[in-house]
């Protein structure tokens, strides 16, 4: 029996995470060779131990009123530059006491802050003789000094493969590693997860908006529906969402809670990715209002115009079968 491994995320911090687990999940469960069985482990403890002080000045409201004022405007020149500071220190984690063939790597992981936290766990791994395997990769910025980084780690690596999740990843990193496909998002396989659909009492829209400049779509888009549910998707800490609460916004640590919300709304807008990709996967209809580099990924499934108008997905399930057929021909080599 071969172990394949889930480096599961943490949801605290955004509730989307866990969606593209979820989504991770039921790839690999439709890739598996028979002989196979999936260990899912958690990024959680190393995370805390890298970022507790640094969540903890996150959640001031101070500073998050500098970063969103003035700083937010400059993240992709000085985000990962911040990320030099933190301490890498080894903790416990479940990996210390279990035996894995391969670890596969889910999500928006080809990125400064994710190789400052995990890179030297990673390199322990690799060294004792783990396949590592990033499944639905992407990066964040792509600075020079993010692609430079990223390019370095992936070679000390050395993963057995890797599927990206949109063609600016697969362009930057593909010829660095032997086996590389260009893939779609983990969130697009949600639909495999038991979510009931068909419950909605009344017909309403879903908005999830979390970026400050985009707070003005809330009460705009609120006027053209009669039902609308606005979401958050930071369940942390107690005392934000307390607030969120108090002003009628959706807010739950429990994952199916939103995918129950999303795969029965008429319509999602959302600035997030990871709310509107779900709500695509289940057979709804979205739009996206950003302009973040992650946005790509829509055109790996032909949603181009996602970014302009409502939108469904057409012919999901062939890009799903394809990318659990490229995972599955990565394990064979287990």
């Amino acid at each position: 029996m071969k172990n394949i491994g889930l480096f599961t995320s943490v949801y605290f911090n955004n509730i989307g995470n866990a969606f593209i687990d979820f989504g991770a999940q039921a790839t690999i469960e439709g890739a598996l060779p028979d002989g196979y069985q999936l260990v899912k482990v958690s990024q959680f403890q190393s995370f805390v131990n890298a970022m507790q002080a640094g969540m903890g000045l996150r959640e001031s409201r101070v500073v998050r009123a500098v970063w969103n004022g003035v700083m937010k405007n400059h993240a992709h020149k000085i985000h990962d530059k911040l990320y030099t500071a933190i301490p890498t220190k080894k903790t416990i984690t479940l990996m210390d006491y279990v035996k894995l063939d391969a670890l596969i790597i889910p999500g928006c992981v080809l990125t400064v802050p994710f190789f400052k936290i995990f890179g030297a766990e990673l390199e322990a791994l690799k060294n004792k003789g783990t396949e590592l395997i990033f499944l639905g990769a992407s990066g964040n910025y792509y600075t020079d000094y993010e692609v430079s980084f990223v390019k370095e780690y992936i070679k000390k690596l050395e993963p057995k493969g890797i599927i990206f999740r949109d063609h600016v990843a697969y362009e930057n990193y593909k010829d660095i590693v032997e086996v590389s496909h260009n893939g779609i998002d983990n969130a697009f396989f949600v639909n495999k997860v038991t979510v009931p659909k068909n419950i909605a009492s009344e017909d309403y829209v879903v908005l999830n908006f979390d970026h400050p400049k985009n707070d003005h779509m809330i009460q705009e888009l609120s006027g053209k529906f009669n039902k609308v549910v606005v979401t958050n998707n930071k369940p942390y800490p107690l005392s934000y969402v307390k607030s969120l609460l108090a002003q009628d916004i959706f807010v739950s640590d429990t994952p199916l809670d939103y995918l129950i919300l999303l795969a029965n709304a008429k319509e999602v807008h959302s600035d997030r990715v990871h709310s509107c990709i779900p709500t695509l996967s289940f057979g709804g209809k979205c739009r996206i209002y950003s302009h973040s580099k992650r946005v790509a990924l829509f055109d790996n499934v032909n949603l181009s115009n996602v970014k302009n108008e409502v939108v469904g997905i057409t012919n999901l399930s062939i890009y799903q079968d394809e990318q659990i057929n490229n995972l599955r021909n990565i394990l064979r080599e287990i």
